[in-house]
């Protein structure tokens, strides 16, 4: 009966090192990468586009200037993720998932402004 709590100790262990890993191949991060470029960027467009073929939208030009550094600030973030290879995977899976929720968050909000009158 010695070796069970040894043997889930030893699955611990593993599961510790798997969250504290820094090692990411660098085809998933640039896929990754290139998926969150593509997906930020795409938020903010729809934005933009439809702030600028919407004639009674000038209201919103506020949210228009916070779209702008919303979108520069998540390409920097992002750019770190990319660039830094120390970010252990626990961290850099959240900060992917505060990302991905943050933008469901913002175009919902963005998309929910009635027009001007």
């Amino acid at each position: 009966m010695a070796w069970q709590p040894l043997r889930a100790t030893m699955g611990l262990k593993q599961v510790k090192e798997n969250l504290l890993s820094t090692d990411y191949p660098q085809w998933q991060n640039l896929l990754s990468t290139a998926a969150f470029l593509i997906m930020v960027t795409g938020t903010a467009f729809a934005w933009f586009y439809t702030y600028y073929t919407s004639p009674n939208a000038a209201c919103h030009k506020g949210f228009l200037y916070l779209t702008y550094a919303w979108l520069f600030i998540q390409w920097v973030v992002i750019g770190y993720l990319y660039q830094s290879k120390d970010i252990p995977s626990f961290a850099r899976d959240a900060i992917k998932v505060l990302i991905l929720l943050a933008n469901v968050w913002f175009g919902l909000f963005l998309f929910s402004l009635q027009p001007c009158a």
